[in-house]
């Protein structure tokens, strides 16, 4: 059975107006034999996953939680995160999900942080959880049966069908964290509205066709991309297929895509060089792929023309924020096709601009900072008013921080990103925490993190490092030592311990004449 297409203005009108669970309800009356999701060999069908989804809903009211509470979602890629974010949404609840890499500093700021009164996680809660909650006033819960902890199962009715609570538009429905090259992380403020919108663009006719065949996921859904594509995916009725990116695995992505009629594939940079590496036209039949997406970190053009050559499918970017509910420009829908090196218009009811530092807006081939408006725009930071007055506009548009420029097309090409962030293999870091981190080292006196260019990721993080008087550290002690405090893809995989480090005239260090030491001593080429 096929769903019907959802008109994109009927996204906005009773019954879908509001809570957004009310999407997914429809995909399960329409279709409920169908396959919702498979991961690692589990299936689960439209009606079973929609029964799940309510006696997790059901479970989270037994824990006396009521609508916009707060939950921390700490689980890998998999059906029981699918189904913990519906049954949040369903029940309410504001979930914010982790990086289930994070350690537990990250975790205990950020359950903290957004008044937490729980944490989900899959199975057993690793050492990093139960230390990060110990002084707090958040219980660790369990998605799955049977273990010490209470668990959602459990808790909820077997037959539980509660009724999808009513939430407004404008309504708090997810609470990522994002983090800004001075600070702490901020905790983003995704309305149901964001996601209804965002969600159109996908499902709805005017803007992309019905979507036919199955979803395959393999970003990590707790970050934004992900999270819009797992949501989107079963509010149109697809069969999802679900990977973990911490087993990343090429030859598998590849059987997948060969196995099931998998139309679309959306990876960053670091993927498709492994695809490329992996593919033999002889060994898979990918027929059913018409087109690859590829947003995260900047794509190498030779990356894109030899896998548009070998795969027979376009591979176009995209531009987008979790302050954005993920894209607000793509190749994708622009219309006038592909154009190599950009990240395509504005998708729809965006509007873009390019600024100079005045606010002035700029004209086609000049570079600026892009600003950006439309109903997929957070409502702000979580308890935040300082950087909330910050990021918007007098005339409501965000900055993005990100330097760029608009051809006579209204085409956008992405020249810089925010300051000194890195982007490695799709993940965001920020030197000002790995810094502060390696600071707090008894052995460490100065500390300098930034970004080296890298065939594969993009980006890797390096550090150059001068040791206290007397103090013996080596660079093996520097990543290890990183690695057991922030998740692995922060630690700098480049270190160099020196006896200085090279300044300004007023004391700063010189972050531009490290990186092209380092460019040049380690071989690095852009």
């Amino acid at each position: 059975m096929e769903l019907d297409i959802v008109p994109a203005e009927t996204l906005l009108e009773a019954p879908y107006d509001g809570n957004v669970a009310h999407l997914l309800e429809r995909a399960v009356a329409e279709q409920p034999d169908e396959l919702a999701i498979e991961h690692a060999g589990e299936t689960i069908t439209y009606r079973e996953f929609g029964d799940r989804v309510g006696r997790f809903a059901d479970g989270l009211r037994e824990l006396g939680l009521e609508a916009g509470d707060r939950v921390g979602l700490y689980m890998p890629n998999g059906i029981p995160f699918c189904t913990a974010v519906w049954a949040c949404c369903h029940a309410g609840i504001i979930a914010s999900p982790l990086n289930p890499e994070y350690r537990r500093r990250e975790i205990e700021y950020q359950l903290e942080h957004a008044d937490a009164k729980a944490v989900l996680v899959e199975g057993e809660p690793d050492d990093y959880v139960v230390e990060a909650v110990a002084d707090l006033e958040t219980e660790i819960v369990s998605a799955t049966p049977g273990g010490d902890y209470r668990s959602l199962p459990d808790l909820g009715a077997a037959d539980a069908d509660p009724d999808v609570v009513d939430r407004e538009d404008d309504d708090v429905l997810l609470q990522p964290y994002t983090s800004g090259t001075t600070g702490k992380p901020k905790g983003v403020l995704l309305t149901h509205r964001n996601f209804r919108v965002q969600i159109a663009q996908s499902v709805s006719s005017y803007s992309a066709g019905p979507i036919e065949g199955d979803g395959i996921i393999v970003l990590p859904m707790y970050h934004i991309t992900g999270m819009l594509g797992m949501m989107a995916s079963l509010c149109g009725g697809r069969t999802l297929h679900l990977l973990r990116p911490d087993q990343w695995d090429p030859e598998l992505v590849l059987e997948k895509l060969d196995e099931h009629d998998i139309p679309t594939f959306v990876g960053v940079a670091a993927m498709f060089v492994d695809l490329l590496d992996a593919y033999d036209p002889d060994e898979y039949d990918l027929s059913t792929l018409i087109k690859a997406g590829q947003g995260g970190d900047k794509l190498p053009k030779p990356t894109q023309e030899q896998f548009e050559e070998a795969f027979d499918v376009p591979l176009s970017e995209g531009y987008g924020l979790t302050e954005t509910t993920a894209t607000s420009h793509t190749i994708r829908w622009s219309s006038l096709g592909n154009r190599p090196g950009s990240v395509g218009q504005p998708v729809g009811h965006t509007r873009s601009k390019v600024v100079d530092e005045e606010g002035n807006e700029l004209g086609a081939g000049e570079e600026g900072e892009i600003l950006i408006a439309g109903p997929q725009v957070m409502k702000g930071y979580y308890e935040n008013p300082a950087a909330n007055e910050e990021v918007f506009t007098d005339d409501g548009f965000f900055r993005t921080g990100d330097i760029g420029m608009r051809d006579e097309d209204n085409y956008y090409y992405i020249k810089g990103r925010e300051k000194e962030m890195i982007l490695t293999a799709g993940y965001n870091v920020y030197p000002r925490e790995v810094e502060n981190l390696l600071y707090e080292h008894p052995d460490i006196h100065e500390a300098a993190v930034f970004g080296l260019p890298d065939e594969r990721r993009g980006e890797t993080v390096a550090a150059a490092i001068t040791p206290k008087d007397g103090a013996e550290l080596t660079e093996d002690d520097v990543e290890e030592y990183v690695l057991g405090e922030l998740a692995p893809y922060k630690h700098p995989r480049v270190v160099e311990i020196r006896r200085e480090l090279p300044k300004t005239g007023s004391g700063k260090i010189r972050k531009t004449e490290l990186q092209d030491e380092f460019v040049e001593e380690h071989g690095m080429e852009s």
